[in-house]
């Protein structure tokens, strides 16, 4: 059976249609127009070529332009979580009810980690925060954060462990570094073999995968 499960933070922790990331990705578009000085029009190339390269346009940012990390972070972050997210009892039954370890694994910072966790009231639910500082020099989906990540987590394997996450590439990276894989959300048209259309599906799923480790 799993001791272990990994979560993915944004958009998986909370419903994507919230719109949270949503207001981030306008931060992170400000941050491209007001701080880089680009044009708006070059932006979505931009960050969609970032992504393909580098993993996340903070990577991008710091491979290209060598930014201040923790100045985009906080300057992204800058978002009132109170317009998006609310205390949810539903989810905090759903995840005090799961007898596994419980770790954020997250390309965010932990400052904003914490508070959407505390916004949730759930933030009493796990164990530890790893985040992209303790990541560093990598981020999701590259093979190395998931190993970094058992290393952080005390682990030498990563038999036992589940990772959740919303975002194709991230579970299929966790899956290449030994994860048992799970990719969360109702709008994915994709053949990945194990998928929710939401969380509260998470304890029924897990009780009929054959054991792990």
């Amino acid at each position: 059976m799993f001791h272990t499960l990994f979560f993915d933070l944004d958009n998986t922790l909370y419903p994507p249609d919230c719109g949270l990331w949503e207001a981030i990705g306008l931060r992170i578009e400000s941050f491209l127009t007001e701080v880089m000085q680009m044009q708006v029009e070059d932006i979505a190339a931009f960050r969609i070529y970032c992504r393909e390269n580098f993993g996340t346009t903070l990577q991008g940012l710091k491979n290209l332009y060598q930014i201040d990390e923790q100045h985009y972070l906080r300057y992204v972050h800058t978002v009132d979580l109170s317009k998006y997210l609310d205390k949810d009892d539903r989810l905090i039954n759903l995840i005090e009810s799961l007898p596994q370890r419980k770790i954020i694994l997250t390309n965010s910072d932990e400052n904003h980690s914490r508070n959407v966790l505390r916004y949730l009231g759930i933030e009493h639910c796990f164990e530890s925060i790893i985040d992209v500082n303790k990541l560093h020099p990598h981020v999701k989906p590259e093979i190395e954060s998931y190993k970094k990540a058992l290393e952080l987590a005390g682990l030498t394997s990563a038999e036992g462990c589940a990772f959740l996450d919303d975002y194709l590439p991230n579970v299929t990276g966790a899956r290449e570094a030994g994860f048992f894989s799970i990719l969360v959300g109702q709008n994915h048209t994709t053949d990945f073999p194990y998928c929710l259309s939401d969380l509260y599906a998470l304890p029924a799923f897990l009780e009929n995968i054959p054991s792990q480790g």
